[in-house]
């Protein structure tokens, strides 16, 4: 219970502390308040009793508010990452230096890239610049579709229309060859099926590197619209004439393999083994057709005739002078061609299509950007910033600090309140005190020379290089980077965007220091 100020009090404008002198008169001189508990009573008491309940919902709701701050400052902090540019240039010679770079960075990225190392966090966060690993799809997609393309070599069908073409290409054929004309002719319509999954393949190959090449400068050169472009379409310039290179060459595996005189001890080979296999069906064939005789002495005799019988006629049909024998031992030799081909062909053309495309695109690549270095006035358009990229990039900062700050203040209250054991007090005691310092260094051409960790999320000295302008400044083993030319640091990341930035003669640093 409280006892309000009166109108007449107001009026007089009596202070806050004359107010509740008049309070503590009233409750203690009043003939029944004055028999109450006088916790109950007063707005001292209040404010006391509504503090230990407002502190008691703190200590409630601390720990769950302390992961939801860190949560939205993990995501901040990717965000901020997201939008973060490699630097700021002012002048001809630091545009020059900026665009070297970020074409270094881009190529090491497409590097790692096309050869499948995945290990930059970049490229781990974004899975669709994972170009060998799709590339490696397009490769199966081209095998599935050349297989699809085979013939159906050992249908009836087929055989029957060969040896009807062999029939009509009777007597053009050359001397001592089995219709080499008819193979020749039978292979050049087989292998034509491969041309158009080929050129499927390598336009495929040329949009997904022009994809991950457009993504991935995006994700490096956030801030600049114009470069952006410009690398778009430098690549796309250069995968188009890749792609005019890798068709040409797939062109030239295609008429390569409708030879009909390359063959090899594999082909040979594999005819042999399409005709034992043949050879083996037909002998399955005549056991399975024997019909056994119910008289047992006959039986035996019969099955050998049936089986002899069987055979008999089938090496009349595929080895004799018919025009369905012939067509019989054409039709394995093709299968045994196509087989053979069809693998090296797939094989040759998954090379070529990495080679041609991916294999020379980071060098071309880089040596196109190179000669922006000279043109200043390309220079000057490229890295002129996106106002509303700036404008993103400066809320997210404001509100990765405000983050950051209201995280420290949660861990400070939990220290506070934290109760701390018996046995682990005369420890604390002993430990030394800290205290903040500010000191400024001199930038060198060779940088600070500072080598910092990352631990529990601050920035901590660990070391120093040779001759290093912060070690000299007065910055020792140990010291915690707070902030960076009065600006908080954020993250490791921050903290080293900030020392490397250009155009610093000096850095002020502020380090939390043990005594």
């Amino acid at each position: 219970m409280v006892k309000n100020r009166s109108q007449f009090q107001n009026e007089e404008g009596i202070s806050y502390q004359a107010a509740k002198e008049d309070e503590e008169l009233f409750f203690r001189d009043h003939p029944t308040f004055s028999c109450l508990d006088q916790r109950l009573l007063g707005s001292s008491n209040l404010a006391l009793t509504l503090t230990k309940l407002l502190v008691l919902r703190i200590k409630e709701t601390l720990a769950p508010m302390k992961r939801q701050v860190e949560v939205m400052l993990s995501s901040i902090r990717a965000d901020v990452r997201a939008v973060s540019s490699y630097g700021s240039a002012s002048c001809p010679s630091e545009r020059q230096k900026l665009l070297v770079t970020l074409t270094q960075e881009f190529v090491r990225h497409l590097n790692d890239c096309v050869r499948g190392e995945y290990r930059d966090r970049l490229i781990v966060c974004n899975p669709s610049l994972r170009l060998y690993t799709r590339a490696l799809i397009i490769f199966q997609e081209l095998q599935t579709k050349v297989a699809a393309t085979a013939p159906h070599f050992r249908v009836e069908d087929f055989i029957t229309n060969l040896a009807h073409q062999m029939e009509a290409l009777r007597g053009r054929e050359l001397p001592g060859f089995m219709s080499a004309q008819s193979f020749y002719m039978f292979i050049q319509e087989f292998i034509n099926a491969w041309s158009a999954p080929a050129r499927m393949a390598a336009a495929q190959m040329r949009a997904l590197a022009n994809e991950v090449v457009r993504e991935l400068f995006g994700k490096i050169a956030v801030s600049y619209p114009l470069l952006r472009a410009s690398f778009r379409e430098v690549a796309s310039t250069i995968l188009e004439t890749s792609e005019d290179e890798a068709l040409r060459l797939l062109e030239g595996l295609i008429v390569r393999e409708k030879d009909p005189f390359t063959i090899n001890e594999f082909l040979q080979a594999h005819i042999n083994k399409l005709r034992y296999d043949r050879f083996e069906s037909s002998v399955d064939d005549a056991f399975r057709g024997t019909i056994q005789d119910s008289s047992g002495s006959g039986s035996w005799q019969a099955t050998k005739e049936h089986v002899g019988a069987s055979l008999r006629s089938w090496y009349r049909t595929a080895h004799g002078v018919s025009s369905s024998a012939n067509a019989e031992d054409m039709s394995a030799i093709l299968e045994a061609y196509w087989t053979l081909a069809s693998k090296r062909f797939v094989d040759n053309a998954c090379m070529c299509l990495d080679d041609r495309i991916l294999g020379t695109l980071c060098g071309k690549v880089q040596e196109a950007c190179y000669q922006f270095v000279h043109d200043e006035a390309k220079l000057e358009a490229f890295f002129t910033e996106d106002e509303a990229m700036v404008a993103r990039r400066t809320q997210l900062e404001r509100t990765r600090d405000e983050l950051i700050k209201a995280n420290a203040a949660m861990n400070n209250i939990q220290a506070a309140r934290k109760p701390t054991p018996r046995s682990q007090k005369s420890t604390l005691m002993r430990s030394p005190p800290s205290h903040q310092l500010k000191i400024t260094v001199a930038v060198r051409s060779q940088g600070l020379g500072l080598q910092l960790a990352d631990e529990g999320g601050r920035v901590v000295t660990r070391g120093f290089r040779r001759d290093s302008a912060a070690q000299r400044a007065g910055i020792q083993v140990g010291d915690v980077l707070l902030e960076i030319n009065e600006v908080s640091v954020g993250c490791f990341q921050d903290a080293i965007t900030k020392l490397k930035s250009p155009n610093q003669p000096s850095i002020t640093i502020k380090v939390l220091r043990c005594r």
